[in-house]
């Protein structure tokens, strides 16, 4: 008899953690869905927006009754921007069994830390926020994983768009460039060199700084000697705006154009309008947000989440969501990593509310995004200098308007 009541405390003890383990947070009323980002720290501006973009999305999905009998919870998991602690999160998450997939990653480093070591490990499928590497979308370069995805375009992609538009618009002699000294940074330039020689240019003069950087006149002081027309810049957001500020101080006068990561217009307000008046930056969203188009958006945001700051990094939790949601009501009520993955996938010319680019997977292609709108600051607001998305793979000669 007591043989008997320890086999059965062992059966009943191991019941409920293996009932966990086999549904990967999907039951009869809720699927749960990983959101795991910056959330706190110096980078909680990547993380927070986008985490809200898709509670947004979700939330709304709810209260209309769900996806097929089911409510979407979402997990907030931090990690810090962190390649370590995103490792040790993800790691986490999939040795749980206990949400269908995993969304956020908007730091590149540990998106791509990610992919590498816990992806090849469990079906969930993780859809990142992040450019990504140029490896993201060539399975030649060994960065192709069935089950990891990019909603954004990877940094090559946005070097190329850059370029296209530069090329196209302002129509330089003289083209420089400076990236962090991380793989952000070195990946933009290879997209920038790649795009270029289509246009038979090179790079005239280049330089890099650390992505916590706080001085960059060494550096402006070696391109303003190279005379460049145009100078693209892949720097996050401090670096970006401290090199705004010593090149207006140290006469640099070539028009620069930043990458899709200084996400914070506030910083426009803390510089001289001089230094302002030959700067475009670049964003995915179909618009800025204060505008007439994302409007409607926004406001109900705002009134959602009052606490939350928004940026433009929330149209990617946006984009992403909305692209989740379509991949769910697909499957119907069978729904397993391994289906939401596949369905992921097949995802062909989905137009979602925010991104300015309609989001297309392949099995050969997991980079969703195509290119970068651009935005220019007029009375230190940021205000949309064209419609339309400029494309990064290939050379263009005008930008795409989605319909």
């Amino acid at each position: 008899m007591n043989l008997k009541r320890i086999l059965l405390a062992a059966v009943l003890a191991t019941a409920p953690s293996a009932a966990i383990a086999d549904d990967f947070g999907v039951t009869d009323t809720a699927i749960r869905i990983a959101v795991q980002d910056s959330l706190s720290g110096a980078y909680s501006q990547y993380g927070v927006p986008s985490l809200n973009g898709v509670r947004y999305v979700f939330d709304k999905v709810n209260a209309e009754g769900g996806i097929n009998g089911r409510k979407i919870e979402v997990v907030a998991e931090d990690d810090g921007c962190s390649p370590k602690q995103s490792v040790g999160v993800a790691t986490k998450l999939a040795s749980e069994r206990s949400v269908l997939a995993v969304m956020g990653l908007t730091c590149s480093a540990a998106a791509i830390a990610v992919r590498d070591t816990v992806a090849p490990t469990t079906p969930m499928p993780f859809i990142s926020f992040s450019s990504g590497g140029y490896t993201s979308s060539s399975p030649d370069l060994g960065g192709l994983k069935e089950n990891f995805f990019f909603i954004t375009p990877s940094v090559h992609t946005q070097g190329g768009a850059l370029v296209n538009f530069v090329m196209n618009t302002l129509k330089p002699q003289r083209v420089a460039f400076i990236g962090q000294t991380d793989v952000y940074g070195k990946e933009g330039r290879q997209g920038v060199e790649a795009m270029l020689a289509e246009y038979g240019q090179k790079i005239i003069a280049d330089d890099t700084m650390e992505p916590r950087g706080t001085d960059a006149t060494a550096q402006v002081l070696k391109l303003k000697a190279a005379n460049p027309d145009v100078v693209i810049a892949f720097l996050y957001q401090v670096p970006a705006q401290i090199l705004l500020r010593q090149a207006n101080e140290l006469g640099l006068k070539a028009t620069i154009v930043t990458s899709a990561s200084v996400t914070d217009s506030s910083i426009y307000k803390s510089l001289p309008p001089a230094a302002l008046e030959n700067y475009y930056g670049s964003m995915m969203a179909k618009d800025v947000l204060d505008s007439a188009r994302m409007k409607p958006i926004m406001d109900d945001l705002r009134a959602r989440y009052p606490d939350v700051t928004f940026n433009p990094l929330v149209v990617s939790g946006i984009g992403a969501a909305e692209l989740m949601v379509e991949a769910l009501r697909s499957l119907g009520k069978d729904v397993t990593p391994e289906k939401l993955a596949k369905a992921i996938d097949q995802s062909k010319d989905v137009k979602t509310s925010a991104l300015s680019y309609p989001v297309t997977f392949t099995p050969e292609n997991h980079m969703g995004g195509r290119g970068l709108g651009i935005y220019e600051i007029k009375n230190n607001a940021e205000v949309l200098a064209m419609p339309g998305y400029w494309p990064g793979t290939e050379k263009a000669s005008e930008p795409v308007v989605a319909n």
